[in-house]
């Protein structure tokens, strides 16, 4: 006649648990968005640097679209157009898991709850 245990929910951002849960989850989106916007990021750098070193702005290869076609012609395809990820996700990963800590970790600090947040407008 064992009753079962009752486990509790973890907290996100009080207590270490939930301000380690907080710091992983924004490092997951911090990757997530790295994932997401480094192939746009990229053909806007290479646009620019293109253009910055070249005299004529009219020119047809410093269009984004020639960039993306000659970036999918080499060989490695969708590939390139990842090209320079690793420190990017490594970059979003570490800046996006500490603002979610310390977000979650200076609501903590000065005692301010989900209520507290909440605007209601009479």
């Amino acid at each position: 006649n064992s009753q079962p245990q009752i486990i509790e929910p973890v907290q996100v951002g009080t207590g270490s648990t939930g301000l380690l849960v907080s710091a992983l989850s924004g490092a997951v989106a911090g990757l997530f968005g790295a994932l997401v916007s480094h192939p746009a990021d990229l053909i806007l750098t290479l646009t620019s640097s293109k253009k910055q070193s070249e005299d004529s702005s009219k020119d047809e290869k410093n269009d984004w679209k020639f960039i993306v076609k000659d970036l999918l012609g080499k060989e490695g395809g969708v590939l390139n157009l990842y090209a320079g990820f690793p420190a990017r996700a490594s970059f979003f990963f570490l800046v996006i898991g500490l603002q979610f800590f310390l977000y979650d970790y200076a609501k903590t600090l000065f005692e301010v709850g989900s209520d507290d947040l909440t605007l209601v407008l009479d």
